[in-house]
Parts: C-alpha cells; structure tokens; sequence
C-alpha cells in the first residue's frame, strides 16, 4: 500500500469515527432537550419587572423574583426572564403578557420553568393560554 493510499484510508477512517461521534451527540442533545421538556415544571412567583426584552423570535420581561409561589426556593432573590415565543399557537398555545407593565411595577407570574443551565431560570408562557404575567395593583 503506498503512502497515499494509507493516508487515504486513515482519513477515511477518522471521518467515520467523527461522524460517529457526531451522530451520538445529536442522540444525546435531543435526548436531553426531551427530558427537559417532559420534566418542565409550572411555577408561580411575584416579584418587580425589571426590563422589558426583545430578541429574535422571543419577547417579555426580566423580573427580579421577590417571592416563589410554586417552584424552586433557589429563584427567591434572583432574576428570571419571562417570555412568549413565537412557536406556532395551534401547537403552544400562548399565554398573556400585561400590556401595562412598566419597570419597577410589582408583577405575578405563572408559566413554565426552564432550567437549561443549573440555577439560571426562565419562565415560558408558552404552553398554555393560562400562564402569565401581569400587574399586581394593592
């Protein structure tokens, strides 16, 4: 076998092992993602709306969580993002976002928690057209 020929075959070789290699990643991503999504967990918190935030494909608030409802004690003091997304509503259907929030206003929230880095959360009002955001008035 000449040099090319070895070459060849060891680089053919290496691209099969990385295509493997590949094929399980994608495997274990999707898993996870199923798992995160099968295990969501529904929260109520009350807290301040912070900032309001667009990005491509999600809008809503930053909240600075005063109180935890129902969910994880650990968000108690920290801040979270609550959001819509613009998945389709025949699927997930949305919640509602208070028109009238403005910073600093004291807000309720009820949605589904994601937790896609340890202690960071998010709150997705997407899901259910139960879920929330909206001013508390005294």
């Amino acid at each position: 076998m000449s040099a090319e020929n070895a070459l060849f075959s060891e680089i053919t070789t290496q691209m099969q092992v990385n295509r493997n290699s590949l094929k399980s990643l994608l495997i274990f991503i999707s898993l996870f993602i199923f798992i995160s999504y099968c295990a969501a967990e529904e929260v109520r918190i009350e807290g301040n709306a912070v900032e309001q935030f667009q990005r491509i494909g999600a809008w809503g608030w930053v909240v600075s969580v005063g109180r935890v409802q129902n969910g994880p004690d650990e968000m108690e003091g920290g801040n979270v993002s609550v959001y819509l997304t613009s998945a389709n509503p025949e699927e997930y259907p949305p919640g509602f976002i208070d028109p009238n929030i403005v910073a600093g206003d004291r807000v309720a929230v009820y949605g589904l928690l994601e937790t896609a880095v340890p202690d960071a959360y998010d709150i997705l009002l997407v899901g259910s057209k139960q879920y929330y955001i909206k001013q508390v008035t005294s």
